[in-house]
């Protein structure tokens, strides 16, 4: 709404407070948006590899993170690809792969239970979901997934819809409290469209979960996402209310 309508219109104002003297991390973006970033005049540094157990998304957004703090440590001189052991004045490896290992981001690839393995994520555009879609192998291995879906109607419902439909076994529509979500009938006729699995409709978002549990079963996996609201419904206090519906 305010930085673009398309990615290279959003890089491009968001590369604007890039200085010429500046250190540029930049990970995995188009050519056009890369082509953008080169016009800075900043000198582009790719993420480094670490050993860190992490998966997907999360991975990547770690691994650019790490770098970012490298450079500054060591004065943006480049960081070899891999590191053995700690390096004076830098992170080193083990320290990073020490931090993975304890991170976990509320309601982004968030396990909150097992038999079946149950995941919670806030992706809610296209592209994150896309990012979603593409780390699942990683996460839920071979297992038949059940997802539970809640869109806000000012998001590109179809394009998320897209990128999830293919991975998954069966689908629980539903709809988080916020008064702009989208009603869980909208979301089953665009899968419909769209060529998805089987659907059902279930209004609660906390009962959604529940019956997309029992369809996954104990071998399966759950996927609660299209919305951060969606996520605050399953992780929150039952009935209580949020200060914000924006």
């Amino acid at each position: 709404r305010w930085l673009g309508p398309t990615v290279p219109d959003i890089a491009r104002e968001k590369l604007a407070v890039v200085r010429p003297d500046a250190t540029l991390v930049l990970g995995d973006v188009s050519a056009e948006v890369e082509a953008l970033a080169v016009e800075t005049g900043a000198e582009i540094v790719r993420p480094i590899e670490l050993d860190v157990p992490l998966r997907g998304y999360q991975r990547t957004n770690f691994l650019l993170a790490v770098t970012a703090a490298q450079m500054q440590l060591q004065g943006a001189e480049p960081v070899p690809a891999a590191v053995d052991g700690d390096t004076p004045g830098g992170l080193g490896a083990s320290h990073p792969a020490e931090v993975a290992a304890r991170i976990e981001v509320p309601g982004r690839l968030q396990r909150i239970g097992e038999d079946p393995l149950t995941i919670l994520d806030g992706a809610h555009n296209p592209s994150g979901m896309a990012a979603l879609a593409a780390a699942l192998e990683d996460v839920i291995g071979a297992r038949p997934l059940v997802a539970v879906v809640s869109v806000l109607d000012d998001k590109d419902a179809a394009g998320m819809l897209r990128a999830l439909l293919g991975k998954c076994a069966a689908v629980v529509f539903t709809a988080s409290r916020n008064p702009r979500a989208l009603p869980p009938a909208t979301l089953a006729s665009l899968a419909g469209q769209l060529g998805g699995p089987p659907a059902e409709l279930v209004n609660d978002p906390a009962a959604a979960l529940e019956r997309a549990r029992e369809l996954a079963g104990p071998e399966g996996a759950v996927l609660a996402t299209g919305s951060i609201y969606l996520v605050a419904d399953l992780l929150g206090e039952p009935g209580r209310r949020r200060v914000s519906a924006l």
